[in-house]
């Protein structure tokens, strides 16, 4: 009798979360990106990701990835930094061509050099952006990210990652 008690519960649990986003509306996107590091060259790349309404269209749950090229650091080494994120983004205007948005979150950075020892770490992340929305299926968006990043390297060294990055993109929603 308990069991199917819970059953129940997270069946209403599911149903709710279900029904209180709008048609399970799902982003996926694409996205050129520049990173300016603190301690380190700023670099471009690319990235990828995936984006669902939480309750309404005005908050997004918002996961990424981005891939950025190689950094030098510390005369001659390469540096690989692989940006995990993972945040919100509140819409102001969700349905309108023009809306902007704001979007905070939590990274997890992978981080491997040629020849020092530095550990991959966690941070945070504070933008904003605006997304155009000229087709009902295609939007292209552009953002303004601060990140919020410390790496630790060897011999209790310090690589600042803190610094602005600019990303471009389109996003396909289903």
């Amino acid at each position: 009798m308990y069991t199917q008690k819970r059953m129940h519960l997270l069946g209403l649990i599911c149903a709710f979360f279900i029904f209180s986003s709008p048609a399970l509306a799902i982003d996926l996107y694409g996205f050129a990106s520049y990173w300016d590091k603190g301690d380190i060259d700023g670099k471009a790349g690319f990235g990828i990701g995936l984006g669902v309404p939480v309750f309404s269209d005005y908050i997004r749950l918002d996961s990424r990835i981005h891939f950025v090229k190689d950094s030098t650091f510390d005369g001659n080494d390469e540096l690989t930094l692989i940006p995990f994120d993972v945040g919100l983004q509140a819409h102001l205007m969700p349905g309108m061509s023009i809306d902007p948005y704001a979007l905070a979150g939590v990274s997890f950075v992978y981080a491997d050099a040629d020849k020092s020892d530095v550990d991959s770490s966690f941070g945070g992340y504070l933008g904003g952006g605006v997304e155009w929305t000229p087709f009902h299926i295609a939007s292209f968006f552009g953002e303004a990210v601060y990140r919020f990043h410390e790496l630790s390297g060897s011999r209790g060294s310090h690589i600042d990652l803190s610094g602005m990055t600019w990303n471009i993109g389109v996003r396909f929603s289903f």
